[in-house]
C-alpha cells in the first residue's frame, strides 16, 4: 500500500502538525527547505548514496546529482513542493510526477515515443532523441497515473557558464495510459542561487517564448550535504536530513485542478538527458535486506516490479484548509471537510473512513476538539 499522507495522517494521528501558520506559505527560493516546510509534510527521505556523483564543491554548478528529501505543502492558492539535494549542470533532469485523480486516468505507463520517433514538443528527458529512449516505457506502481510532469533540466541555455540556469517545463500527459497524446510548456529559467534573478522570489525568467502558468520556481544548486556517492550505491554515511538546499515550486492549485481535500500523489525522480535513470527517487527502493540499489538504467523499467524497486514509489499529500481563528490549531486537526468547524460533517468523515484510514485514536480527538468554530 502506498504511504498517503492523508488529512489523518497530517492532523488527527498527529495533533497540530498543520496550525494556521501553515496558510502564510513558502518562501520560494530554494534554500531553507525543511525550515520553509516546517508546517507542512516530510513525504520520503532518501535511503540510498547517488549512483550520479556526489558533489563536494558546494558550488552552484555542481558536479552531482541527489534527492535527499521530499517536502509538500499548501496554501488556497497553491501546492508547494520542495526537494533537497543538487542536480549536475550538464544535462541531468529532475522531475515530479503529479497524479491528481487516482489510477482510473493518466499515464500509469508512459510512452513518449511512437515507433521509435519521439514525440514532438516533449523535453528530451522524457522523449529522448531518435536513437534514445528517454523514458518511453517507464512502468509506475499500481495505484499511480501521474496527468502532470513538471521538469528542469541543468545547462545553461543562453550561452553563459558565469551563471547556472535549469530550464522548466511543464508537461500534460496524456490521459489513457500508454497514450502519446502529450502537450508541453515551457515555463522559464530558475537562475541557481539567485531566485530574485527574474523578479520577485521565484519568477521564472524567459525563454524561447515561455509562459509560466502561474507557476513559481527557484534552485539552490550549492548543496553539499546530505546523502554521499558511492559504487555500488549502499546505505552508509547517509543522513539526508542535512541538506537543506535544493529546488522548490509553487503550483496553482488550479492547474491541478485540485481543493481542499483532494488527495495529489508524487514521485521524484533524477535521469540524465537522454532517460538513463539514476537510482535517486522518491520514496526509494524499501526493501529491509537490501543493502545496495544501483541505477536503474534505460527503460524499459517496470517500478511496481518490487524486484527492481521495492515498495511503492509514490506518496500522497491531501490538501489542507486554512481556517481565519485557530489560534490552538484545533480546527487544523479535525475539521475534515474544511468548513472550518468541528461538527457532525467530520464525524460522518471519520466515520465512512474508519478502519482506514482513521482509527479510535483519531475519533478520541476529534470529539476533544468537537464544537470548536474557526471562522
Amino acid at each position: 500500500m502506498a504511504l498517503r499522507v492523508s488529512r489523518s495522517a497530517v492532523g488527527l494521528a498527529c495533533p497540530l502538525l498543520l496550525p494556521l501558520t501553515a496558510w502564510a506559505g513558502v518562501t520560494v527560493d530554494g534554500q531553507n527547505i525543511p525550515t520553509d516546510f516546517s508546517n507542512g509534510q516530510l513525504l520520503a527521505s532518501q535511503r540510498w548514496q547517488t549512483g550520479f556523483g556526489d558533489d563536494t564543491s558546494g558550488d552552484q554548478f555542481g558536479f552531482g546529482s541527489e534527492l535527499d528529501q521530499f517536502l509538500a505543502d499548501n496554501d488556497d492558492t497553491y501546492l508547494y513542493l520542495g526537494l533537497s539535494g543538487n542536480l549536475e549542470n550538464n544535462g541531468n533532469s529532475g522531475m515530479i510526477f503529479i497524479d491528481v485523480d487516482g489510477p482510473g486516468s493518466g499515464a500509469n505507463l508512459l510512452r513518449t515515443q511512437d515507433f521509435g520517433v519521439p514525440v514532438a514538443g516533449l523535453p528530451r528527458y522524457l522523449a529522448g532523441n531518435v536513437g534514445e529512449p528517454g523514458l518511453n516505457n517507464l512502468a509506475f506502481d499500481d495505484g499511480f497515473a501521474p496527468d502532470f510532469v513538471i521538469g528542469w533540466t541543468g545547462g545553461s541555455p543562453i550561452g553563459s557558464q558565469t551563471r547556472t540556469y535549469y530550464l522548466v517545463n511543464w508537461t500534460e500527459l496524456d490521459p489513457v495510459s500508454g497514450g502519446t497524446g502529450h502537450t508541453n510548456t515551457i515555463l522559464g529559467l530558475m537562475t541557481a542561487g539567485n531566485p530574485t534573478a527574474s523578479g520577485p522570489a521565484g519568477t521564472l525568467g524567459a525563454f524561447l517564448g515561455s509562459t509560466s502558468l502561474g507557476v513559481r520556481a527557484a534552485a539552490d544548486n550549492s548543496n553539499d550535504f546530505g546523502v554521499e556517492g558511492a559504487f555500488p550505491p549502499g546505505e552508509a554515511a547517509n543522513d539526508p536530513a542535512t541538506a537543506t538546499r535544493g529546488f522548490e515550486f509553487a503550483i496553482p492549485l488550479s492547474l491541478l485542478g485540485v481543493g481542499v481535500g483532494d488527495e495529489v500523489c508524487l514521485m521524484a525522480l533524477v535521469s540524465s538527458p537522454n532517460g538513463f535513470m539514476s537510482n535517486q527517487l522518491l520514496p526509494t527502493d524499501s526493501n529491509p535486506a537490501r543493502t545496495t540499489f544501483s541505477n536503474l538504467g534505460f527503460p524499459p523499467v517496470d517500478l511496481g516490479n518490487d524486484t527492481v524497486a521495492f515498495g511503492d514509489q509514490f506518496v500522497c499529500y491531501t490538501v489542507v484548509g486554512g481556517c481565519p481563528n485557530d489560534p490552538q490549531g484545533r480546527c487544523a486537526r479535525s475539521d475534515l471537510n474544511g468548513d472550518c468547524l468541528v461538527d457532525l460533517g467530520d464525524l460522518a468523515i471519520l466515520l465512512a473512513g474508519w478502519g482506514n484510514p482513521f482509527e479510535l485514536e483519531d475519533l478520541a480527538l476529534l470529539l476533544s476538539d468537537w464544537g470548536t468554530d474557526c471562522n
